[in-house]
């Protein structure tokens, strides 16, 4: 009997050094390839590469105002620098952060290309803050300082006034009521937060109400359409008092005042 509890204690003891043995050999096995990945992910993206998955071309299109050295610049990758290895969503949000761009598509092309299609910002305006003049777009994101290249931009309006950004639509909205008057507006600014003050062709100050504007202008389109009212001769058509026109000429700053317009 005591042999037989002898027997089976030596092989409980046998088993349980096998199980120790396998379960260090493991923890070594896991050792070594943590200390060995690098090197094998390494061997990987190279083997990778051989077989002719790596970046060799880069086609970018949709750019004018961008080098595409500077495109090129926020191509991201991952831990490796094979095909497979470049970050698609991480290079669109880095060049999509580039102020000129507005959206960034981008496609590999397997064996050996990466496929970039640009869509850059359009300027709709300058904004004036006095000191610095910006290009702003359609929405009123900034895209970029003026400085002396204002003269490459001269068809585009030009706003100012505090919170005209928050405003925008706003000045859309009533140039979109007379698109024909509206080309020849060459400045626009907000008054106080409260009314647009235009100027037509450089010269001639046109002030809107600060109730219904649109109407305003939209009404003075007509009636030049029609009698051609806005000449150089006038330094100012005041619509600020309802159904009345307030005309201010150049000469001796003779007014006219003109009821039911």
């Amino acid at each position: 009997m005591q042999k037989l509890i002898k027997f089976n204690l030596i092989k409980i003891l046998n088993f349980s050094k096998i199980k120790l043995s396998i379960t260090f050999l493991i923890l070594i096995i896991i050792v070594t390839l943590g200390t060995q990945r690098n090197a094998v992910n390494l061997y990987l993206d190279n083997l990778i590469k051989k077989l002719g998955f790596s970046l060799n071309k880069v086609s970018i299109s949709g750019i004018k105002k961008i080098n595409e050295n500077e495109i090129k610049k926020h191509i991201k990758y991952k831990s490796c620098e094979n095909l497979f290895c470049i970050d698609l969503r991480a290079t669109k949000d880095s060049l999509e952060e580039l102020d000129w761009i507005k959206k960034a598509n981008l496609k590999l092309i397997f064996p050996s290309e990466l496929k970039i299609n640009i869509y850059e910002e359009e300027p709709k305006f300058i904004l004036d803050n006095g000191n610095l003049s910006f290009l702003v777009n359609s929405l009123g994101k900034k895209i970029e300082a003026v400085g002396t290249n204002k003269n490459l931009y001269e068809n585009l309006l030009v706003i100012s006034g505090d919170n005209v950004m928050g405003r925008i639509s706003d000045l859309k909205e009533i140039l979109n009521t007379a698109p024909e008057l509206a080309k020849n507006i060459t400045s626009a600014k907000l008054i106080s937060n409260r009314r647009w003050s235009l100027v037509y062709s450089y010269f001639t100050t046109l002030d809107l109400p600060e109730n219904n504007p649109e109407k305003a202008f939209r009404k003075l389109a007509l009636l030049n359409k029609k009698y051609g009212i806005i000449s150089d001769n006038l330094k100012k058509i005041d619509l600020r008092v309802k159904d009345r026109m307030i005309i201010k000429f150049k000469i001796n700053n003779f007014s006219l005042n003109e009821n039911k317009v």
